[in-house]
């Protein structure tokens, strides 16, 4: 098989800093070329802001002339209408958080480009069963939305525990530093209990970085760090905290799962954490409730080595099993050879 995998023109694909997209491109890429496929990335950087996408999909057609493949798959709104618009076939993937957090006109935008996109691909990706369920309430279409729930991957072997530095002390938080990630709930439902908090990740805002250091009393923030410290931290560490309530899957989650971290959240991790054995995913509607509930379970996992240890093991086990990069790809072969099938089968 041979794939085009199409990325969105505004961080290097692999990134060189903050860029969880095109980590995920980038170790997708590398997997299906394990797996014997041909894979290549088309992606052109300018200056690295968001608006950066439009004109790398207006120039997408040219940088696509010539190459040989059998399958285009699109990751980002912009692009995926730009190929439908040429009337290119493509499969895409939406990791979007906009089908459900939509505060102000940008993301109400990027909304009705995801939806546009999903309703023009010949066929679509949805990383969890939550987002499937949402496009197929959502896109209006006249026929049946071709889904299919696949979840990227993570190498269960470049992340690992160091369980003798395990202290039952650490709290790990990893992702960008602003107000809907909801760190500060995370800071304060530590406060107080002697766990030390470290959130690694860029910090665009200094007023909310200061808020969420006075929201908690041990709490430090790391900024971006490379790819071997964030390894040492999660090794380390003796739980993930993730408070965000807008992730489609996070990709720290199942990176904290293969280094054998149990996982504390909301909404948004309970399709991966299964409640007593991964982690707690905690109801995160009221906030206090939800604050409440988290340190509860930090306060459990702190206070016990053996439960620690226990779910850590169930959650590389979990990595391994199902979000292995090898059970990711067969996956996705069996939709591109649908889509394959399906475009011999057009007169």
């Amino acid at each position: 098989m041979r794939v085009v995998l199409i990325g969105g023109g505004v961080q290097p694909i692999p990134p060189t800093g903050y860029g969880a997209v095109e980590r995920i491109l980038a170790d997708f890429q590398a997997a299906l070329i394990a797996a014997g496929h041909s894979a290549v990335v088309v992606n052109r950087v300018r200056h690295r802001r968001m608006r950066d996408e439009y004109p790398f999909a207006l120039e997408l057609p040219g940088l696509l002339r010539g190459l040989e493949y059998d399958v285009l798959h699109a990751n980002t709104p912009v692009v995926g209408n730009r190929l439908a618009g040429r009337g290119l076939p493509f499969v895409y993937t939406s990791h979007s958080r906009h089908w459900f957090f939509r505060e102000q006109l940008s993301h109400r935008w990027g909304y009705w480009l995801e939806r546009r996109a999903v309703r023009r691909a010949t066929a679509v990706v949805a990383l969890t069963e939550r987002l499937a369920q949402t496009m197929r309430t959502t896109v209006p279409s006249p026929r049946p939305l071709p889904i299919s729930v696949i979840p990227f991957g993570v190498d269960a072997d470049r992340f690992s525990p160091d369980w003798p530095s395990r202290t039952g002390r650490r709290a790990l938080g990893v992702g960008v530093v602003l107000p809907f990630k909801r760190w500060e709930l995370a800071a304060r439902a530590l406060r107080g209990t002697g766990i030390h908090l470290r959130i690694a990740g860029p910090q665009p805002s200094e007023t909310y970085a200061a808020s969420l250091r006075r929201a908690g009393d041990s709490v430090e923030l790391l900024g971006e760090v490379d790819d071997a410290s964030l390894r040492k931290l999660y090794a380390e560490s003796d739980f993930l905290i993730h408070p965000s309530a807008v992730e489609v899957l996070s990709a720290t989650v199942l990176q904290a799962l293969a280094a054998g971290l149990p996982v504390l959240g909301g909404g948004a991790v309970e399709s991966v954490i299964e409640n007593g054995r991964t982690g707690w995913a905690v109801p995160d509607r009221e906030s206090i409730s939800f604050t409440q509930g988290l340190r509860e379970h930090a306060l459990d996992l702190s206070a016990s080595e053996p439960t620690r240890r226990a779910m850590g093991e169930q959650a590389r086990a979990v990595a391994r099993e199902t979000y292995s990069w090898p059970r990711v790809v067969a996956a996705h072969l069996a939709v591109y050879q649908g889509v394959v099938g399906e475009r011999s089968r057009t007169p």
